[in-house]
């Protein structure tokens, strides 16, 4: 088979610009953790749901906005502006469900954001080559649009209504590659800068474990169980970096130029894919924030499955890229997605520290055990997927 490759992948690593407009998204995920943690509901952990995925396709958008193209004064100032607008967007994320005007604010700014990356495109036209973003229809269209509803949704009651256009603007969103999958597959992507801007937002999530907790150790007395919860959160930490910066992300660069149809890749691995990562490192953040107030207690309510919930899906994610990126998962990380599963199950009945312990030592036997393959040269074991991505 015969791999067509651009002849110059121009941008090859991220900009300080781009890292400036990365501090903002540092700042907006932590807001986003805080709703989930100061609701304690189901509810709650619904809307910080939402408001990842409004904040996550803004930062692909933004990240695509500016791929293959130079760094320049222009494109600095453009990031500045995005950036301006995702500051407001997390200013006034933990009251976007309550009340009219702060969201009214934060979907203005949303708006704003969205029309700044579709008149980017159109100017530029970044991906003149294959012209899929140089169109009037194109992903950028589709976002421009669920900013709209954001602004409906802020001028709707408070309730299911309000919630009923979020859903509704996160599902287009995440739907506009989907519907325009035939015009993806004729733009050309580099394989260096991308994958290296999606593991930074892993880092920020994963970030978000060790502020959210260090926050919350800082401002407590902690006995010996909250200490040895601080360190266990640690390790923990550690095992989740360990998972995809080890083995996942050299993966997905070998993916991305390997792969006949970059877009695929860019579409279901690091947007899609990714997507459930952070959600995944922000439900385990969260989970893991409440262990430290009173870690040999039996969580109440909802918090009690968050961190094996988002360790679940952090590993589930896993499956799902490798699965499109070559046609197969692994079955160690398979057995470990369902075991922490069922952990998930009964963790409202155990001590938080077990809980704690449990989820650790499981994804501390993932890695030795990934590790003891690759040193030894055995081959991995997989499940084969037989609709491999076309």
């Amino acid at each position: 088979m015969t791999v067509t490759q651009p002849q110059h992948e121009a941008h090859e690593k991220a900009s300080w610009a781009e890292l400036f407009f990365d501090l903002v998204l540092v700042f907006a995920v932590t807001q986003a953790a805080h709703v989930a943690f100061a609701g304690q509901s189901w509810g709650a952990v619904g809307q910080t749901v939402l408001l990842l995925g409004i904040m996550w396709w803004s930062w692909v958008g933004t990240t695509l906005a500016v791929h293959g193209v130079e760094d320049s004064n222009g494109q600095r100032l453009f990031l500045f502006a995005c950036g301006l607008c995702m500051f407001v967007f997390a200013i006034t994320a933990p009251h976007a469900f309550t009340g009219h005007t702060q969201p009214l604010i934060l979907a203005a700014a949303q708006l704003v954001l969205r029309l700044l990356l579709w008149a980017e495109m159109q100017r530029k036209r970044v991906f003149a080559q294959g012209g899929a973003f140089g169109s009037w229809v194109n992903p950028f269209t589709v976002t421009v649009v669920a900013a709209v509803l954001l602004v409906l949704a802020a001028l709707a009651p408070e309730g299911a209504i309000r919630n009923g256009l979020w859903v509704i603007a996160v599902l287009l969103a995440f739907a506009g590659p989907v519907l325009l999958a035939r015009r993806l597959r004729t733009v050309q992507f580099g394989a260096t800068h991308l994958p290296e801007r999606f593991a930074t937002f892993v880092i920020i999530a994963l970030g978000e474990t060790l502020a959210s907790v260090g926050t919350q150790a800082a401002e407590a007395q902690l006995g010996v169980a909250a200490w040895c919860a601080v360190g266990l959160i640690f390790l923990l930490g550690c095992g989740l970096w360990w998972l995809y910066f080890a083995y996942g992300f050299s993966a997905v660069e070998h993916s991305l130029r390997t792969n006949q149809i970059r877009g695929n890749v860019v579409r279901d691995v690091l947007s899609y894919g990714h997507m459930l990562l952070v959600v995944g490192l922000v439900l385990v953040a969260v989970g893991a924030r409440t262990m430290v107030e009173h870690p040999t207690a039996a969580p109440h309510g909802m918090t009690g499955y968050l961190l094996p919930l988002g360790a679940t899906l952090y590993v589930t994610a896993f499956l799902f890229t490798r699965w499109r990126m070559f046609g197969a998962a692994t079955l160690g990380r398979l057995l470990t997605a369902l075991l922490l599963a069922a952990l998930t199950a009964v963790a409202p009945l155990l001590p938080q520290l077990a809980t704690l312990a449990l989820v650790t030592a499981i994804l501390a036997g993932l890695n030795g055990f990934e590790h003891w393959v690759v040193a030894t040269g055995r081959p991995l074991l997989v499940l084969r997927n037989p609709l491999r991505a076309r």
